[in-house]
């Protein structure tokens, strides 16, 4: 016990003094939503109506999105010469395309252009619910040149929209959502006539997996591999290999079903919804073994009243199992 402690002492010793110091990184920029435009500030209604969404990849943290967008203002400043899509990707794969020559005057004095813009968009996406996570995929738009004091955005709700062909395969469509921000970048990008808040409009698809997909698809398989494994405990006791093989084929089994889920993930620093489960198989797979060579040396050179009162034993710890298994996963789902 003693070599134990002092082992465990010199293993946490050296995990302490190989282990990284982390320090908080100091960063510049603020985003603020923005109810109301300043008054000083040039109005610009901004407009989203996305039409397709393809090549979602969680893997990368990108998506691909085909939308008209269009602009509305009155004022001196021309907007459409200095919006720029702040979380696009590849700016050489982008395809922006201005459908009117020249902005449109509309009887109210306000000038109006329609552009269609196709590309490939950068998204954090949160996992730590995966399966039943929820997402968005954001457009952000941002005037690069006039600051928050100068063009301000505001959404045009009214004739904001996602397009009624516009569908995902995998995900299940919840609405859209926008706001108005006023990016502070901190900086003035050292020249002090550059202006350090510029005006922001996001517009976000809400999606969101379907249930079919994480009991059909993750969930069944992962619960026919416990029960696998926990019929080992039906076979007699005295068949060590018959019993051993059960749960150890499925702990290989569960090893290779979460890989296939993982890696079309990033690699993340902790655990998602579903590796929780998985911890909880894992558990119960290895306790079944252990408990097959417990049940094999209680009834080895045993008598038969012995035998059958181990294997009784055996049959309560299955059904123990199922049980177990069926509230950790609930617990798990129903506490994220």
């Amino acid at each position: 016990m003693k070599l134990f402690s002092y082992v465990f002492a010199a293993v946490a010793v050296l995990f302490l003094a190989i282990a990284p110091a982390h320090s908080q990184v100091e960063k510049k920029g603020t985003f603020v939503p923005v109810d109301a435009p300043p008054a000083s500030a040039q109005q610009v209604a901004v407009g989203f109506y996305p039409i397709s969404v393809y090549q979602l990849d969680m893997a990368s943290n990108t998506f691909y999105v085909d939308t008209y967008m269009w602009l509305r203002w009155k004022g001196d400043i021309d907007p459409t010469a200095t919006i720029e899509f702040t979380n696009m990707v590849e700016e050489w794969g982008k395809q922006q395309e201005n459908l009117l020559t020249e902005p449109k005057q509309l009887p109210d004095g306000s000038k109006y252009q329609i552009m269609r813009v196709e590309g490939r968009f950068v998204q954090p996406f949160s996992l730590a619910d995966y399966p039943l996570d929820k997402q968005k995929l954001s457009i952000m738009v941002e005037d690069t040149t006039n600051g928050a004091a100068a063009v301000s955005y505001v959404i045009d709700k009214d004739s904001s929209g996602i397009g009624d062909s516009l569908q995902i395969p995998g995900w299940k469509l919840g609405g859209w959502s926008s706001q108005v921000f006023e990016h502070e970048y901190g900086t003035k990008f050292g020249e002090e006539e550059t202006p350090s808040a510029y005006s922001a409009a996001q517009f976000s698809i809400e999606i969101s997996r379907p249930l079919s997909f994480f009991f059909w698809k993750l969930l069944l398989p992962l619960f026919i591999v416990l029960g696998a494994a926990l019929s080992a405990l039906l076979i007699r006791p005295q068949d060590l290999d018959v019993r051993s093989a059960l749960p150890a084929g499925a702990l290989l089994t569960a090893i290779f079903l979460q890989k296939s889920y993982s890696d079309g993930l990033p690699d993340l620093g902790y655990l998602i919804l579903m590796d929780k489960i998985y911890l909880v198989v894992y558990a119960l797979i290895v306790l079944t073994l252990i408990r097959s060579i417990i049940a094999y040396k209680a009834t080895t050179d045993a008598d038969a009243g012995t035998v059958k009162r181990v294997h009784a034993m055996d049959k309560m710890l299955l059904a123990a199992g199922i049980l177990i298994f069926v509230a950790a996963t609930v617990a798990i789902v129903m506490t994220r």
